[in-house]
This record gives structure tokens, C-alpha cells and sequence, in this order.
């Protein structure tokens, strides 16, 4: 039987990818970019908390023992 597109083949050249070092660099910029991708609407939002928070902390009277 013969296929058009041979898993074989396939497999034997992307471990042949995988041995190489400029595979794993491009491997890790497009994990890297992705991730980016993925996480910059849920940055906005984070960032929007985390100054609430600092605002809230800074104008916030803190009740517990002074320091002197």
C-alpha cells in the first residue's frame, strides 16, 4: 500500500530536527511568542488589579503596631 505521505519518513526527519540546536532555538521563540500571544489580553487586566491594589494599599491607613 502505498501512502502519499509516509509517517515514517516524517518522524525520522523531525528527530533529525530535534538533534539540532537552531531547532530547539526556534522551538522556544515560538513557545515564547505564543504564550505571549495568548497572556497579553489577560497582562491588561493584571495590571489594571495590581494598581487598584497598590492605590488602595497606598492611601489605605494601616492599623496595626507603629514602628518608631
Amino acid at each position: 500500500m502505498s501512502e502519499s505521505f509516509d509517517v515514517h519518513k516524517a518522524i525520522d526527519w523531525l528527530q533529525d530536527r530535534l538533534k539540532e540546536r537552531t531547532s530547539w532555538d526556534g522551538l522556544t521563540i515560538i513557545v515564547i511568542s505564543v504564550v505571549g500571544l495568548i497572556a497579553t489580553p489577560l497582562i491588561k487586566y493584571a495590571a489594571w488589579a495590581g494598581l487598584a491594589y497598590g492605590l488602595w494599599t497606598f492611601f489605605h491607613e494601616d492599623r496595626g503596631p507603629r514602628i518608631r
